[in-house]
């Protein structure tokens, strides 16, 4: 473990330091707080920034919980936990049950976790969504098939950033695509459910006291489905979206139920959604912010509500107001990742470039020379983004893949 700086009036620890977190600590240490902060991965970056970190896996909840009570009897405090674009909800929850800190519960935080347990608590409260399955074999999904037709997604039910994912449309993939799931599955287990055809939004918000504030929803890009089927894999997407106006309403009431239905009664809720035959579909629910720097910077950019603030402050035990999620700008925001050829990297050049652009909010290249990059089948395996903004959508999807476009990649392919 490392401590350094000066005390702060109060500390927030963040469990996570990759690159997005980094977001987290800047903010904290704006609003005045100290930080504290674990991660699995020992070059985090975002150890640097911290006052205080400690090597602990995000997954690991009695890890970070030792490493917590390890800060603290260093000499350090925790007025709260929480994180960001990580989805690790339960490792919170543990923290601040046993620090006595603000936070969601244990339970409402396992049924965020597990997508099985999750849809049996959506199907008790009547939320809208499709088909699904919790299954042992492929054979226990091809008995199913009448109830649902093809196409399907098969993922594990305790996976992240669509590790293992996959959208099967011929009944010839499911016994592979069910040996893939199960790899990337920690408890082994694996569900499918009926693929619903529409535009897919992802949702930003908050509960609280019961109540579902969304000032956030966001157009989701998936026009490289075909390209990398069947791994499903989204290369960021827009805001604000143009099924807003129309839907507003109904996301908030989805939300709310949602979150509801899983015991959160105040944190933060994310929300994957689906607009299918014109209704709104809830595909699954986060009880964190989300990745992929929609919540960290697009949406601040467009709508001019700072989340990771009221994460924050929500983690403190600090009351949010709805003047904190008040939308209030009116630009758009736009957000794209990096498809290169898979090689081993000799040279990337254009990020200079591109962070000199007035219309660049944000850019990170996560990779460097000498990674290999694989065929990406999820989205950690996404080698750099951009976020930009623009006067109307149009124009901030043109500036992000103007702006991505400039990036130049060397490989070798021995």
């Amino acid at each position: 473990m490392d401590t350094k700086g000066k005390t702060m009036q109060k500390t927030i620890m963040i469990i996570g330091a990759a690159q997005e977190h980094c977001i987290g600590i800047d903010t904290a240490h704006s609003m005045g707080y100290k930080v504290f902060v674990t991660d699995g991965n020992p070059s985090s970056p975002g150890f640097a920034l911290a006052d205080a970190y400690a090597v602990a896996s995000t997954y690991d909840f009695e890890a970070t919980l030792a490493a917590a009570r390890k800060y603290i009897s260093s000499g350090g405090k925790i007025d709260g936990v929480m994180t960001l674009a990580s989805d690790v909800p339960y490792t919170v929850a543990f923290v601040a049950q046993h620090l006595k800190l603000t936070g969601i519960g244990l339970e409402p935080a396992e049924n965020a976790s597990e997508k099985v347990r999750m849809k049996d608590l959506f199907a008790q409260h009547k939320i809208p969504m499709p088909f699904y399955k919790g299954v042992k074999s492929a054979e226990e999904i091809i008995h199913a098939l009448p109830k649902t037709g093809l196409p399907i997604v098969v993922k594990p039910v305790d996976s992240r950033g669509a590790r293992g994912v996959q959208l099967i449309r011929d009944s010839a993939q499911i016994s592979s695509s069910f040996q893939i799931a199960m790899q990337y599955s920690a408890s082994k287990r694996v569900m499918f459910e009926q693929y619903l055809p529409g535009p897919q939004l992802s949702t930003e918000g908050f509960m609280v006291h019961g109540h579902a504030y969304i000032p956030a929803i966001f157009d989701r890009n998936y026009e490289f489905l075909d390209k990398y089927a069947p791994y499903i894999v989204e290369d960021g997407g827009e805001m604000p979206s143009i099924y807003s106006k129309q839907y507003k309403d109904e996301v908030h009431s989805v939300m709310e139920k949602s979150a509801i239905a899983l015991g959160i009664e105040t944190g933060v809720i994310k929300g994957d959604l689906v607009i299918h035959e014109g209704k709104v579909k809830v595909i699954e629910i986060a009880a964190r912010l989300s990745g992929g720097f929609f919540g960290t910077v697009a949406t601040p950019v467009s709508c001019g509500v700072d989340l990771v603030k009221a994460n924050i402050l929500l983690s403190l035990g600090e009351p949010l107001t709805s003047e904190m999620l008040q939308h209030s700008t009116g630009r758009a925001a736009a957000i794209r990742f990096a498809f290169p050829s898979p090689g081993r990297i000799v040279k990337i050049s254009g990020i200079e470039k591109i962070s000199n652009d007035p219309a660049c909010k944000y850019a990170h290249v996560f990779a460097k020379p000498g990674d290999i990059i694989e065929p990406i089948t999820n989205h950690p395996g996404r080698p750099a983004v951009v976020v930009c903004d623009g006067k109307n959508l149009q124009e901030a999807v043109s500036n992000a893949k103007r702006l991505i476009g400039y990036l130049e990649w060397e490989l070798t392919y021995a």
